[in-house]
């Protein structure tokens, strides 16, 4: 049986202790990342990266169902645009859609999403540095309204989501 709080949890001190030595960075992104999708059970999960030169945040990697075929599509414009992902690194809020097609939410939707993934439920979790988004987690489930996270469980992944800002922090 999935116990999420457990496997956040467990995600956490793993991390916490890789910190504490000498660490890659990237080493670290994907434990916070495998931490997200499995201790959640999500269908997939990715990062994004904020790249300056290209004026996009772009999908780094990511783990699940055919991941490798949505990473290259997965990159969205860094000018604003009215959509949830603008709306999420603008203001650096945790934005949790239960139903993409819900008429209070669906034109703000990008159209590069339903093209490159069109999963009907998501969290984004953005890692905001001096307000400033450097990047973003995304995480989605195969089926509307599925996504039940508990106040501990999303503490639990707004924890791990702090640890990468840590991170990238301390090796910038």
């Amino acid at each position: 049986m999935l116990d999420p709080d457990a496997i956040l949890s467990a995600g956490i001190q793993d991390v916490t202790n890789s910190m504490v030595g000498d660490f890659k960075l990237n080493d670290i992104l994907q434990m916070v990342l495998e931490t997200i999708y499995r201790g959640m059970g999500f269908n997939r999960a990715l990062i994004m990266i904020r790249n300056n030169k290209l004026g996009a945040m772009i999908a780094r990697f990511g783990f699940g169902a055919g991941i490798n075929e949505v990473i290259p599509h997965f990159r969205f414009p860094l000018q604003f645009m009215p959509d949830v992902f603008h709306l999420s690194i603008e203001k650096g809020l945790d934005i949790s859609i239960a139903d993409i097609y819900a008429l209070n939410i669906a034109d703000k939707i990008p159209g590069w999403y339903r093209d490159a993934v069109n999963a009907p439920c998501f969290i984004l979790l953005p890692l905001m540095l001096n307000g400033k988004a450097i990047g973003l987690f995304y995480a989605d489930m195969l089926e509307s309204n599925s996504l039940n996270i508990s106040q501990q469980q999303l503490s639990l992944l707004r924890t791990l989501r702090n640890q990468a800002v840590l991170a990238i922090k301390n090796k910038t």
